[in-house]
């Protein structure tokens, strides 16, 4: 896989650079050679013109032969092919071949003449009065010994020393009297070129190689040899060695070796926590197990909670009138001057008793009874705040120390708050009861993580209750007072947050005090 992707990479990139540097080459070449054809013509014209003024004067004297020697000599030069002077009917007057001195060209067909008689030009038409550009005047082709030539045309213009002149006849209205054609050889110019294109190829092909060679060992050194780190780390993860990737690239290769450690460390924590998973799987299934057992007795506690309070209702409802009667009696009788002194205090234990199960029938009652809450939107910290005024003066609270710590930032909730109040109040009262030498008692308000619900937290320094009896701390009628509590506050304390959406639970520790807190829906 490794070689496969270095002979892509070679491949392609061998191809492209071999495409662009052909068209490069292509267009710098073609570009070249039109420089070097410009330049030649520009040669070319400026001898064209070096030789016109060679035999201007002569052509003014009309010296003939005279002409003709400057024109042999002119052709003598190395690279000149031919030099010859052609009259304006196509005639060739001097030329430094003799054997086509009168000669008429066929302006048609010779290349002389196709410059002007092309296809968009008559056959009377020839060089307008303003002097072609030299390239215009120039042609490429190949002479009678398929030998590739350069020819170039100069028009003789009728100048005013020519129709003036004594010696000629030339009319002022003729514009053209002849053409001055030079031909030179071509195979300098081409040869450069070749030369050049010869050149260019070889840099060409060794820019290739080498730029391929430089890529293939970077690709190999950047890309191959990571990926090869990285696949023989997937093969180690998947023979279970979590070993991790050390040499780590400052590129997106080392971001994919970064993302790959992660992922190992990430699956080797998973892989942990499987093991941890399974090691402790009996441990969790009786967590859970108890987690049952605990939802299934807060089922049957609800279900023990409404039939007994169906029981209560009816036994509270046929004592409170008997009580009523001996309070009100044992009253009139305590009041009576018949009374023996010796009877006076039997009849207040009466009326204390009585008054005793007056107030536990009462709490009955409140257990018992059924009713929905009057919910409207309150601040929590000023619930807090009434409930500690109400209890502040309590005969248990003499010893205690309120701190209060509240989030400022609570908001208002839904709730009834005579009966949060009732709920704090059972809380505290049995708070600073399990603080008999006095303590402090934390009443805290927040938020929790979700947002969607508050807390209120009520701390105490006190005993603490045994971890066997949280569990029926809010059963009816259970009290870890013995006989100075009825059992019955908790228990309506828990179905007055129930009622609300809420919870409530308990934490505590002998010795260390304890820990209520409840939560209300936001």
């Amino acid at each position: 896989m490794r070689f496969k992707l270095i002979v892509q990479i070679s491949l392609i990139t061998g191809i492209i650079l071999l495409f662009t540097s052909a068209l490069f080459g292509y267009f710098n070449i073609s570009t070249l050679k039109q420089a070097f054809l410009k330049s030649a013509v520009s040669d070319l014209d400026h001898l064209s013109e070096t030789i016109f003024r060679a035999v201007f004067h002569q052509m003014l004297e009309n010296n003939r032969s005279q002409i003709q020697v400057t024109i042999g000599e002119m052709g003598k030069q190395q690279g000149i092919e031919r030099i010859r002077i052609l009259n304006r009917e196509g005639m060739i007057a001097f030329s430094v071949i003799t054997t086509e001195i009168g000669t008429i060209l066929d302006k048609e067909k010779a290349p002389a003449c196709m410059v002007c008689h092309n296809e968009e030009m008559t056959k009377e038409t020839c060089f307008p009065l303003e002097d072609p550009s030299p390239l215009v005047r120039s042609r490429m082709f190949l002479d009678c010994n398929e030998k590739r030539v350069l020819g170039l045309i100069r028009p003789i213009y009728n100048e005013k020393t020519c129709w003036t002149g004594a010696c000629h006849a030339h009319s002022k209205d003729t514009p053209l009297l002849g053409l001055l054609d030079i031909t030179i050889s071509a195979n300098p110019m081409l040869s450069m070129v070749r030369n050049y294109r010869n050149n260019a190829i070889i840099q060409i092909i060794f820019l290739i190689l080498s730029i391929s060679l430089c890529l293939t060992l970077l690709t190999k050194r950047l890309i191959i040899q990571p990926v090869h780190a990285l696949l023989e780390h997937t093969r180690a993860v998947g023979k279970g060695d979590w070993s991790l990737v050390e040499s780590v690239p400052g590129d997106e290769l080392g971001e994919l070796a970064e993302a790959f450690n992660d992922m190992t460390g990430k699956l080797k924590t998973h892989q942990h926590k499987l093991e941890e998973w399974a090691a402790t799987l009996e441990t969790k299934v009786e967590k859970r197990t108890r987690k049952i057992k605990e939802m299934q007795s807060v089922l049957v506690r609800s279900e023990k909670l409404a039939s007994l309070g169906e029981l209560v209702a009816g036994i509270a409802h046929e004592l409170n009138n008997p009580l009523t009667g001996i309070m009100i009696h044992a009253s009139l009788l305590s009041s009576d001057p018949r009374l023996d002194e010796g009877l006076t205090e039997d009849c207040q234990t009466v009326i204390h008793e009585a008054a005793r199960c007056s107030k536990i029938v009462k709490e009955l009652l409140d257990f018992a009874r059924v009713t929905d809450p009057q919910k409207e939107m309150q601040p929590v910290s000023k619930v807090i705040d009434k409930t500690i005024a109400l209890i502040e003066h309590h005969v248990d609270f003499r010893d205690t120390e309120v701190i209060k710590d509240y989030d400022p930032d609570l908001p208002e909730i839904l709730m009834d708050a005579s009966q949060i109040e009732q709920v704090l109040i059972n809380i505290m009262i049995n708070a600073s009861q399990a603080m008999l030498q006095g303590g402090e008692l934390v009443l805290e308000t927040g938020v929790n993580a979700s947002r969607d619900r508050i807390y209120i937290r009520v701390k105490d320094t006190g005993c603490g209750i045994a971890a066997e009896d949280i569990e029926k701390l809010f059963d009816p009628f259970f009290s870890t007072k013995g006989h100075n509590g009825t059992g019955l506050g908790l228990s309506v304390s828990y179905g007055i947050i129930q009622s609300h959406g809420g919870e409530i639970e308990v934490e505590s520790e002998l010795g260390s005090g304890t820990v209520f807190t409840i939560t209300l829906p936001i």
